[in-house]
């Protein structure tokens, strides 16, 4: 049995930029990757030694996730569509 705790955090000022800034650099990989693949590069095969960010190698790999994630949706609403189908991107935070 698994108990599930809920955990409230209060980050100080530089706690709370280092996650905006990492956030931010975060969004801008996901949509660089997204882009690439969009323009013919494979993203398949692609590890977190390819993904230039200034980010830990999880976050990277989460970046790559999501950014296959996205292009599959992509594909699938062109397959789906007559019309043309607006590219997804990420949007920034607030």
């Amino acid at each position: 049995m698994q108990l599930t705790e809920t955990v409230k955090l209060y980050p100080n000022k530089y706690q709370t930029e280092l996650i905006k800034a990492t956030m931010t650099e975060y969004i801008s990989t996901v949509n660089h990757l997204v882009l690439d693949a969009i323009n013919g590069r494979a993203i398949t095969k692609m590890t977190t030694a390819d993904v230039n960010a200034i980010l830990p190698s999880a976050l990277c790999n989460q970046c790559i996730r999501d950014a296959k994630s996205i292009i599959r949706k992509y594909n699938k609403a062109l397959r789906n569509s007559d019309t043309q189908v607006k590219l997804p991107v990420l949007k920034k935070m607030c």
